[in-house]
């Protein structure tokens, strides 16, 4: 299978679409085979989604990620895990673990998934 995460540094971006970049995992056997990190041609240039499905993508790891681009992917044949927050390691193993569950936690607008909200 094959894993994308959208990231910044070595953690999850908190929104799909305005990641700096992914990182494609492949998992086989339940291990890491291999990492390749691929920079973002932005949102302007593709659509993200179509992008990280041609690819070969299996699996989107994201934070937020809006109902238009899960919608793609899905049809796609790409399965989406939301909700997914903290190191892109610990959440990988969570995954291979089988123990990462998708949350609600779409981006519908601009900068919802980094707007701050009052308590």
């Amino acid at each position: 299978m094959k894993v994308c995460i959208p990231k910044s540094g070595r953690m999850i971006k908190r929104h799909f679409g305005k990641a700096e970049e992914f990182a494609f995992v492949v998992i086989e056997e339940g291990k890491i085979a291999s990492v390749e990190v691929v920079p973002n041609p932005g949102r302007e240039k593709v659509g993200v989604p179509k992008f990280v499905a041609a690819y070969g993508t299996t699996h989107v790891i994201a934070a937020g990620i809006g109902n238009p681009a899960i919608a793609i992917l899905n049809k796609e044949g790409v399965e989406v895990y939301a909700g997914a927050l903290g190191s892109i390691d610990t959440i990988l193993e969570r995954f291979m673990k089988g123990e990462l569950k998708s949350k609600k936690m779409s981006c519908a607008g601009e900068n919802k998934c980094g707007a701050q909200h009052p308590k």
